[in-house]
């Protein structure tokens, strides 16, 4: 009996923390608009050359899923949880990501993130373009925003950079330059061995929708409540004008330091926000890229920190509210077990 004691709080204490330690995020990736998968399996040239292992291979500690084509399932080497975003394809993600998209999301698309939002803990990344072209992919990034009732945008724009660029002032080499007073700093600049710098690709500028609707530049340096800038231009970015519509934060001609990937965080949710001018896969050339131009870049080292920073920052909104031990009660029940059948032994 004495012996059936321990091993029943044993199991209990290791069965249920170790379950609670070895939970993964589901990390889910959006293909179904018009998205390229390049980077989520491998990072080739024009070529076909292998520039690097894609994000999937690299960042091994979370569950990959994606959203599109069911056939694209060997390539890439994970599941697909559904051909287009609906309810039951977003059931299972905890953070998804949305890079780019090329195509408008339905009414009943939009009504299902609506509502995968509203559920709390949850962590989005909506990537989008500059206006180069067409303002369409701003156009749709900003459809979701709208309806989720979160105050990031990207406006009708892009950002050129005269001195850190890849060659060109589109070729903007972005900066990781997270603000003083980002939570859990550290996690986003570890192992940075080229200085933080990130491609950001003929970007887009995150902007800010006050209550009241009136669009507002966000300063290079954050300062707004909840608020989190991560990636800017250098001071000697400019906003640069392509396409109709115009801008609504921002005005051509402008120069100063911009920022190209902003965080939102929401206690009350426990949610995270995240939208970039710039995409972590597919696009033209993604954020991941190792290097572009013969300019050596952070990118895999960058988006693996930004990944895992995020997640550790959703799981901790709300602790400090909450106060006190972060355990289930099925974890205090084994902790509670342990000595009492120590206790029994000894007797």
């Amino acid at each position: 009996m004495r012996k059936a004691a321990v091993i029943l709080a044993v199991f209990v204490f290791f069965g249920v923390f170790g379950f609670a330690m070895a939970g993964a995020t589901t990390v889910g990736v959006d293909l179904s608009h018009g998205e390229s998968d390049k980077g989520l399996a491998v990072l080739t040239d024009k070529n076909g050359n292998v520039l690097a292992e894609g994000m999937i291979k690299t960042i091994t500690d979370v569950n990959w899923v994606y959203i599109g084509d069911p056939s694209l399932a060997d390539q890439l080497g994970i599941q697909s949880a559904g051909e287009k975003i609906t309810a039951d394809a977003l059931k299972d993600v905890d953070f998804l990501i949305i890079g780019q998209p090329s195509q408008p999301f339905s009414n009943d698309e939009i009504k299902a993130l609506e509502d995968w939002w509203n559920q709390g803990g949850k962590i989005l990344w909506i990537a989008g373009d500059s206006d180069y072209g067409s303002g369409d992919k701003i156009d749709y990034v900003d459809s979701i925003l709208d309806a989720l009732g979160v105050h990031l945008r990207l406006d009708q724009c892009s950002v050129e950079d005269a001195t850190s660029n890849a060659g060109a002032g589109y070729r903007v080499v972005g900066l990781v330059n997270p603000e003083a007073n980002t939570p859990e700093k550290d996690m986003l600049t570890k192992d940075l061995a080229n200085g933080g710098k990130v491609l950001f690709h003929g970007p887009g500028v995150v902007a800010y929708v006050d209550d009241d609707g009136n669009w507002k530049a966000i300063p290079g340096g954050g300062g707004i409540e909840n608020v989190y800038v991560i990636v800017t231009s250098s001071g000697d970015g400019q906003i640069v004008e392509n396409t109709d519509p115009v801008a609504q934060a921002y005005t051509a001609g402008s120069t100063g330091q911009f920022p190209l990937m902003a965080v939102e965080v929401f206690p009350d949710k426990k949610n995270v926000l995240i939208v970039s001018g710039e995409t972590p896969y597919g696009g033209y050339e993604p954020m991941w890229s190792p290097e572009y131009h013969g300019v050596k870049l952070d990118g895999p080292q960058f988006v693996t920190n930004f990944i895992h920073w995020a997640i550790s920052v959703q799981q901790n909104l709300g602790k400090e509210e909450g106060g006190g031990s972060t355990c289930g009660p099925a974890v205090l029940v084994g902790l509670a077990l342990i000595p009492l059948a120590l206790y029994r032994r000894k007797r």
